[in-house]
């Protein structure tokens, strides 16, 4: 006898064998149950998820001996025959290749015969989105009052190509791809059944190679049974087979990137091609590992994927910055859109890979770690005032899960409970006041006009980043008013060395500012909520409500202010620099 497929020979025969579509075999069920069979389904979904399969099982149901019974037996001589194919009353239909209005009205002049063995005339048109508009309007009187003896199930892939008149007639079930779980489950049967081999990574990467279809992941299986010399099949023979990069790999190639090695990196992609792999598939991959690698840091695992739980991706995880993710991802997707128009698809990946390399995002992310060590060991000197010695640094390790999510969320800087900070040392209300009764629309707009400016000639200056970050919310003749997520921030650009500087980018604009008020969103909400109840035509000039802002006053630094600040950092540049850089 001839070797049958896999995908045909575990083709599932009753509504309980079918994986993943739950929802509409209970539905399909029901019906038949209370005698509410429609007559007209629209089967519409990804490929290989089951949409023939459950039309034929339910042209079983309806048509078995013991029926319509909501699981057929696949025992009596109509189920055999629908399951062989040679049941003259089921009819199935390719519309791919009798799309014409001539096959559409020799269908419907059978229609009107009654079922020859079975209770129905089942007509199962697949692909029906391929019918011309002749067949299409052929059908649609039929379609709409058939006899009672007929039933049509149409089955596509594309449901948006067919006209509304014929969705209209029709019930809809969309099947869904399957989740891996529900893949791996199969699949596991199968081989159980078949007495093969295999191990646990090979499985996943079949069921994560399928795309959420049962049919591609069964052929897959079924070649890489074929390609495999060796007793139990690897996942090695599974990446040879579909033409993936393994998640090690992929790793490793991003690992180099982010050390900025684009040596090493261009070592590992050139391996990788070698192998026979081909450049869309490797783009393709690295976007769904860096898609894992947020869902991870996101905690949004949405699938129990096998990487995961291996060391070496935990370790990139905790290693990389959303940031650089984003910057990434936005790299990789232009890469793939250009180079479609060419043929030197080698030569764009590698530039991808080197321009990840040298991304300016890395530096300045690493500039932000270094920056949050640094205020880490100044909140320990503010927290031990009393003792003689200085604490020795914590060496620095690499953070945990939980740091990382702590670090990316902006949250207000706690002063320790040992220093009070007077009022008068504050940005006092008054001075956001002043500015928001004299603000221009004119000038808001005219120095939005520059903002953009600054964040490009000033990529490399960290403290015009942070500022081009926020958001101009109030402009005068001089002065305006910044609002920025963070409080640690905004107390940052308030100090009078950034003060200075920031000022001196801004005369290279003319933009005529002297002085500016950086404030919390959260302060800032307040404060605009405020100053809108109570400003109108009669009152332009508001008096805000008495708050404390929280953001301190900037001040010119004391010779002895000075001394100290040379002491912090003398200690900080020795001690803590030293580590940061090891």
């Amino acid at each position: 006898m001839a070797y049958v497929a896999l995908y045909r020979a575990y083709r599932p025969q009753k509504f309980c064998e079918v994986v993943g579509q739950q929802h509409i075999v209970k539905t399909l069920q029901n019906a038949i149950k209370l005698n509410k069979v429609a007559h007209a389904y629209l089967f519409c979904g990804p490929r290989g998820t089951g949409k023939t399969t459950l039309a034929k099982i339910m042209a079983k149901a309806l048509n078995c001996e013991n029926g319509p019974t909501i699981e057929p037996c696949d025992e009596c001589e109509i189920c055999k025959g629908i399951q062989k194919g040679t049941m003259a009353d089921v009819v199935e239909i390719d519309a791919a290749s009798n799309n014409g209005a001539d096959d559409i009205r020799a269908l419907r002049d059978s229609v009107k015969y009654l079922p020859s063995v079975g209770k129905y005339k089942v007509y199962i048109i697949d692909e029906v989105h391929m019918l011309s508009n002749a067949a299409f309007n052929a059908l649609l009187k039929t379609l709409e009052e058939p006899p009672k003896h007929v039933i049509f199930i149409l089955a596509t892939t594309e449901p948006y190509k067919l006209p509304n008149t014929i969705l209209s007639r029709c019930q809809r079930f969309d099947f869904q791809s399957l989740s891996i779980e529900d893949l791996v489950k199969r699949l596991k049967i199968v081989t159980q059944e078949e007495h093969l081999k295999i191990t646990e990574e090979a499985i996943f990467q079949i069921a994560s190679s399928a795309e959420g279809g049962m049919r591609d992941a069964l052929s897959l299986l079924d070649q890489t049974v074929s390609f495999s010399v060796n007793e139990e099949i690897t996942l090695e023979d599974v990446l040879a087979v579909s033409g993936n990069v393994s998640y090690k790999q992929l790793c490793l190639l991003l690992t180099s990137c982010l050390d900025s090695d684009g040596t090493k990196a261009l070592q590992v992609l050139d391996q990788v091609l070698k192998e026979g792999k081909e450049i869309p598939r490797i783009i393709n991959d690295l976007i769904l590992f860096l898609r894992d690698v947020l869902l991870y840091k996101n905690q949004a695992m949405l699938e129990d994927k096998m990487e995961y739980h291996q060391e070496d991706f935990k370790i990139f995880c905790n290693r990389i910055m959303k940031s650089i993710v984003y910057e990434w991802l936005n790299l990789l997707n232009d890469t793939n859109n250009n180079m479609r128009f060419s043929t030197q698809k080698r030569a764009y990946l590698e530039l991808a890979l080197l321009k990840m390399s040298d991304c300016k995002v890395n530096e300045e992310i690493s500039l932000l770690e270094r920056i949050e060590q640094l205020e880490h060991t100044i909140d320990m000197l503010a927290s031990h005032p009393h003792e003689e010695e200085v604490p020795k640094p914590i060496e620095i390790s690499i953070p945990t899960k939980e740091e990382i999510k702590q670090m990316e969320q902006p949250k207000p800087v706690e002063l320790p409970k040992s220093i009070e900070i007077p009022k008068e040392d504050e940005i006092q209300i008054e001075e956001v006041e002043e500015i928001l009764n004299t603000a221009s629309k004119n000038r808001k707009v005219e120095l939005q006009g520059i903002w953009k400016k600054i964040s490009e000639d000033y990529s490399g200056v960290f403290i015009a980043q942070i500022l081009v970050a926020g958001e101009i919310v109030a402009v005068n003749e001089d002065k305006m008013v910044v609002v920025l997520n963070d409080l640690g921030f905004c107390n940052r650009l308030m100090r009078y060395e950034n003060f200075v500087k920031l000022i001196e980018i801004f005369d290279n604009y003319s933009s005529g500012i002297k002085d500016y008020i950086c404030l919390p969103k959260g302060i800032w909400n307040k404060i605009k909520v405020d100053y809108k109840s109570k400003y109108s035509q009669e009152n332009p000039k508001v008096t805000l409500d008495k708050i404390a802002i929280g953001v301190l006053r900037r001040k010119e630094p004391t010779p002895q202010d000075e001394t100290d600040l040379e002491y912090l950092y003398e200690y900080i540049d020795k001690e803590k620099i030293e580590i940061l850089e090891d």
